[in-house]
């Protein structure tokens, strides 16, 4: 019983710490679009431009209702799977490994700084993550048990994983592996058992299929562009010194290091224990190896999806070491002291998030795509949020001269606060002078994504300037301008 009263505390923790201040962080790009195909869902379009390989993630988005706080509901269901995949991944280790392994494995992925800032996005990544963590749990699962009804929850586990995001797709050599090398049934049992698995995954796919055939819509054609070799063009491997060189940046620049020192100890330690250790960390090192050749561009979200299975089983690695000096005075003291080291080295970068997520400690890749580039929000919600201060004509129309996505993202934080037109809007802006004789433009890093207003035949004015981290009121690249005829 203890046990579980302990995973209860890890899970508040995990809870607590990554629901805390959950929208400080301005949307992102692709949290936006997540919404919209939320908010879609209750307009009856469940598959609602799907092609880049997000198929069902914003379901449950949508189940909690994203047109009341979209912000704040988008990310908290990538926060409740994650904990579903820390249960999973706590029951595994401590069925395998013992109680020090899920402790410290558990206490690894709360305390990883990456994990914790992708898992308070509204993001896919970190949910298939969740779900690959999942799927490793019913795989053991069918193994030991050799049930055909595990082999249907094994392929509907691993379905859903891919049906959130595609870059899960890797670790159907996960499945094989663990089914294979871990079975226990006759070898001929366990190639049935994989085929289970492998209908049922297909038996998943036909309702998206079976959409995309009847609207004409392509096949994920977004989704294969990032295979090399396939659609994009590239060569198979082109891309392996980037995505290593991306991977390396993940595990050194969120912070203070620590938990990556322990990842690749415990990894180490694993790999030199026991045969099921190896089996798992080739389980999980193989179809990351995967992604990482055969991916034309690995972004640095995408290895969320691999990470949380690497950090829990490298705190079994951890464990071995510390259980060799079981029954002495100096295993307890080990086991918490690791354990409270590890929740304590996430305190300095969980504080600047919750007070100052734009000096948060990142790889400069993320700096760029979630702080100070149009992709990320810092500049359009605080436009958004002081229109009723700023707007003193508010008869007229507010018109946004920047990526359409980019403005509907910035109306999630005031329904329909502007209207989105193509880039750069110039048509929309003319007709609105002509009828209203004034329009209020809000350009995002004019000209070389919104409007030059001062171009226009209009009596322009500069009403406010809201930077972005780094910037300044006189380069700031998010301006609200007025123009009159």
């Amino acid at each position: 019983m203890f046990r579980w009263w302990l995973f209860i505390l890890l899970a508040l923790i995990l809870w607590g710490t990554r629901i805390a201040a959950l929208e400080v962080l301005p949307l992102h790009n692709d949290e936006g679009l997540h919404l919209t195909r939320a908010v879609e869902v209750w307009n009856g379009h469940p598959f609602w431009a799907i092609s880049d390989g997000k198929i069902i993630n914003h379901w449950l988005i949508a189940a909690f209702y994203p047109q009341n706080e979209p912000v704040f509901i988008g990310r908290t269901a990538t926060v409740l799977l994650s904990l579903l995949g820390l249960a999973a991944g706590y029951r595994v280790l401590l069925n395998v490994f013992g109680e020090t392994a899920a402790i410290l494995g558990a206490c690894l992925w709360i305390a990883s700084p990456y994990l914790f800032f992708y898992e308070r996005l509204a993001l896919s990544d970190a949910e298939a993550g969740a779900l690959v963590v999942l799927t490793l749990w019913a795989s053991l699962r069918l193994a030991k048990r050799t049930r055909w009804c595990d082999a249907a929850l094994t392929g509907l586990t691993f379905a859903l994983a891919m049906l959130f995001k595609f870059t899960a797709a890797p670790f159907a050599l996960m499945v094989v592996i663990v089914v294979l090398m871990l079975g226990r049934a006759p070898l001929i049992r366990r190639f049935l058992h994989l085929i289970v698995v492998g209908l049922t995954v297909a038996l998943c796919f036909m309702p998206p299929l079976v959409y995309l055939v009847l609207r004409g819509s392509d096949f994920f054609g977004i989704a294969l562009q990032w295979i090399g070799g396939g659609e994009s063009g590239k060569a198979l491997g082109a891309g392996f010194g980037d995505n290593t060189a991306r991977l390396w940046a993940q595990l050194t620049g969120f912070g203070l290091p620590i938990w990556a020192i322990l990842l690749l100890v415990g990894l180490i330690a694993l790999v030199f224990s026991r045969r099921v250790g190896r089996i798992l960390v080739a389980a999980v090192g193989l179809p990351l190896f995967i992604m990482i050749y055969a991916g034309t561009e690995v972004l640095p979200r995408h290895y969320v999806v691999a990470l949380p299975l690497a950090l829990l089983l490298a705190g079994a690695g951890l464990s071995v070491a510390i259980d060799h000096l079981k029954n002495t005075p100096l295993h307890a003291a080990l086991k918490w002291g690791t354990a409270a080291l590890l929740l304590l080295s996430l305190l300095p970068f969980a504080l600047t998030a919750y007070r100052d997520p734009g000096s948060l400690p990142i790889p400069q890749e993320e700096r760029r795509q979630y702080i100070t580039e149009h992709s990320g929000g810092f500049g359009l919600r605080e436009a958004v949020e002081s229109f009723p201060q700023t707007i003193t004509r508010p008869e007229i129309p507010i018109i946004a001269s920047m990526f359409p996505d980019s403005c509907k993202r910035a109306n999630f934080y005031r329904v329909d606060a502007m209207r989105c037109p193509q880039l750069p809007g110039q048509d929309e802006i003319i007709a609105a002078l002509e009828e209203f004789g004034a329009v209020y433009v809000l350009t995002d890093t004019a000209p070389i994504i919104g409007l030059d207003v001062t171009t226009l035949d209009a009596r322009v004015t500069r009403v406010a300037a809201y930077p972005r981290p780094g910037e300044t009121d006189e380069n700031a690249t998010v301006v609200l301008w007025l123009l009159e005829k």
